[in-house]
């Protein structure tokens, strides 16, 4: 390789490098937004939750399936995943409904939530993770845990009893366990940020990683635990949790893409300058990823919703339940894939 080359693919790689982190702080800015106008006022609160199901929540179900096809190599497990999960989930969703009723569903719900926002904010960043071998290494993956968890002992503490207008049913917990696990985390943030401030000034810098978990400390701070109202800090952590699923799985296929046309078409494209307007070039690209979900899952939506309203015969909040298997689901494939794929992005 020569030495143009090698500086080519230098600019290359910051170039991305800082994309991505513009990314990252784009959509903290973004969720942060959301919690701000949803405090505002309730008609406003409304109409983000509308976007956020209609254009972030249903997108980010199919963008999940899309993903089905990285288990090319194991199609038992990937026809399990697709014909008998979903019975599965099914089942123990009408269990739960005729134990507990809808407070049950979004008990179950919020726990899960809770859960899979962590667990996807940890497969990201170990993708992201350029750091060198060093003590504190484990540190930041361990606290993408524990804030969620001091939240969610928050929101227990606090005694909420409803959520998006249906009533709750979170564990009596007592504030001093809360107020412990507040501690802990927080004294495990100051001594990681501290561990930054050191890295940063011998120039040891792991790229977009330190940026977006310290992004999902502020959402998860922000949203369990600042803003009182339950509904409203849980729109900033699925806001922020939606686009950036989408926006990792899109720039996934980008990257995919680019591989495979290395040294062919991509070569040439780079080669020759296209015709085509700017704004044509920079948005046809993810419009055909984003509008096909917008698409599929707005589809689902509408047919979850028809399923769940034509069997209201049953006695059960069988449209919460058709809902619920999508979303739980989309958890179950979800955390298959990310323990399947292990490989970093560039």
């Amino acid at each position: 390789m020569t030495a143009h080359a090698q500086s080519l693919s230098g600019n290359v790689a910051i170039g991305s490098m800082r994309r991505e982190q513009w990314l990252v702080v784009g959509n903290l800015l973004a969720a942060l937004a959301a919690g701000a106008l949803g405090s505002w006022s309730t008609p406003m609160m409304l109409a983000i939750l509308y976007i956020d199901i209609w254009l972030l929540a249903n997108p980010h179900i199919v963008a999940t399936y899309t993903r089905l096809g990285a288990m090319s190599s194991r199609p038992r497990m990937r026809q399990a995943l697709v014909f008998i999960a979903p019975i599965l989930v099914l089942a123990g969703l009408t269990i739960v409904a005729l134990a507990y009723e809808a407070a049950g569903l979004f008990a179950l719900y919020f726990l899960a939530q809770s859960f899979h926002v962590s667990r996807q904010c940890y497969g990201i960043a170990r993708r992201y993770d350029r750091r060198p071998p060093m003590p504190w290494r484990s540190l930041p993956y361990g606290l993408i845990y524990l804030f969620p968890a001091w939240g969610y002992l928050h929101r227990s503490a606090q005694g909420a009893d409803s959520f998006l207008g249906y009533p709750i049913w979170l564990p009596p917990v007592p504030q001093a366990w809360a107020l412990a696990a507040g501690i802990a985390a927080l004294v495990g943030a100051a001594c990681w940020l501290a561990c930054l401030a050191y890295s940063r000034r011998t120039r040891q810098a792991a790229g977009p990683f330190d940026s977006l978990v310290l992004s999902h400390l502020i959402v998860s701070l922000v949203g369990y635990v600042w803003i009182s109202d339950i509904t409203i800090g849980w729109l900033v952590v699925n806001v922020w949790h939606n686009i950036q699923y989408l926006v990792f799985v899109y720039r996934q296929r980008q990257r995919d893409n680019a591989t495979g046309k290395e040294g062919t078409e991509g070569e040439t494209a780079r080669s020759s300058p296209t015709r085509a307007a700017p704004w044509r070039a920079v948005l046809m690209p993810p419009m055909r990823f984003f509008l096909p979900c917008a698409i599929g899952g707005a589809l689902l939506y509408l047919a979850a919703s028809r399923i769940g309203e034509s069997l209201l015969w049953l006695g059960l909040p069988t449209i919460l339940i058709a809902h619920f298997v999508l979303n739980f689901h989309h958890y179950l494939v979800d955390g298959v894939i990310w323990k399947r794929r292990r490989t970093t992005i560039g």
